[in-house]
């Protein structure tokens, strides 16, 4: 298991399941990876609390699951939906997707396909496509079971309520594979102000590891700029990557005294916890829904392989499926990418999650 040893497994909803339906289809999935763990108990193990996580990295080598579900819609329509899925073990649901819900306005991104699946969208106004009643109900819903809520996919109106929301009560968001605005000027990119806010309330975003998903998209001015002043970068290769993260990690290091509501701190002089809590995850779709990096090199990339070079194999292959994760961080290191904020995602993660445990059954009586 190198390069991940903790699986985030997100059961995927369909857009237009029943909630029946869609129950059902979520089940089978989370049954599959419990299966695998019940015929593989040597490899794989299941966690269902941040403490169970932690011994099995410690005590063990084996990969862990932990089961998370993308697309709630019609899986959380009550206290009870909410209890269900606490009882599956489930840390976090994406509570929207690809299409607006009854929880609120999904994030459409440039092109035809995702147009024309959210084709509704576009002629709702914009206070339309905010967090629904049935949204926030169901953030509280899910907090009171001890289960995140994402962020993910949802519109900026609809994200900017859900923040607001969840600030008020004390419930932080999570946001596992937006974008960053200033570079992907679209709806799935979060805006500065809002990934501070993410941050104050005690949350944290991650960033795709998709080259393809990160390659900028109409970016401000300052980061074009900075763009064209690079050499030989490669479209929706890992340099798409590099230059998001490098972006983000380098916008929370000046911000870093609004984010942790603490106008004394220094960035140079953070303790262990504040960095903890300044930490950036990743996430990608290895399932085949997502193309991920192009290669730099070769064929398929932007540059001629040369000979007698020894490359990385992202750089020849991208990042064609997950065993090529640890290549991926040692080709981010090896061009000095900064990686203690994704080293430190785990543990800011377990310690969300232990958060919404121990707080289950408050949220709603407030």
């Amino acid at each position: 298991n190198p390069g991940s040893r903790i699986l985030c497994v997100g059961a995927l909803n369909r857009e237009n399941a029943s909630a029946k339906k869609g129950k059902k289809l979520v089940m089978k999935q989370i049954e599959y990876i419990n299966d695998i763990v019940a015929k593989h108990p040597d490899d794989f193990a299941l966690a269902r609390t941040p403490q169970e996580v932690r011994d099995l990295v410690h005590n063990t080598d084996k990969t862990i699951f932990i089961h998370c579900i993308e697309n709630g819609r019609r899986l959380v329509e009550s206290p009870e939906d909410a209890q269900f899925w606490a009882d599956q073990g489930v840390a976090f649901i994406t509570l929207i997707h690809l299409m607006d819900s009854e929880y609120g306005g999904s994030a459409i991104r440039p092109g035809f396909g995702t147009n024309l699946l959210n084709l509704g969208a576009r002629f709702r106004r914009k206070h339309k496509r905010g967090l629904t009643d049935k949204g926030r109900d169901a953030i509280k819903w899910l907090a009171d079971v001890g289960i995140m809520t994402d962020l993910t996919h949802m519109s900026d109106s609809c994200r900017k309520d859900a923040i607001e929301f969840m600030t008020e009560n004390d419930i932080p968001p999570l946001v596992t594979h937006d974008m960053f605005k200033p570079i992907q000027n679209h709806p799935r990119g979060m805006e500065e102000e809002d990934i501070i806010n993410v941050y104050k309330a005690g949350g944290m975003i991650s960033v795709p590891t998709s080259g393809v998903s990160l390659e900028p998209h109409k970016p401000r001015e300052d980061y074009q700029k900075k763009l064209e002043a690079m050499k030989d970068y490669c479209p929706e290769s890992i340099d798409s990557y590099i230059f998001t993260y490098n972006s983000v990690h380098s916008f929370l290091k000046r911000n870093a005294p609004e984010a942790l509501n603490n106008s004394d701190i220094d960035f140079l002089t953070l303790n262990e916890d504040q960095r903890v809590d300044l930490a950036i995850g990743f996430q990608s779709d290895n399932n085949g829904w997502l193309n991920h990096h192009r290669p730099r090199f070769g064929d398929e990339g932007c540059f001629p392989i040369e000979q007698d070079t020894v490359y990385n194999p992202v750089d020849i292959q991208g990042l064609a499926h997950a065993g090529l994760i640890q290549d991926h961080w040692d080709l981010c290191e090896s061009e000095g990418v900064q990686l203690d904020p994704i080293r430190r995602s785990s543990e800011k993660f377990l310690r969300m999650w232990e958060y919404f445990l121990e707080n289950r059954g408050r949220f709603s009586k407030e």
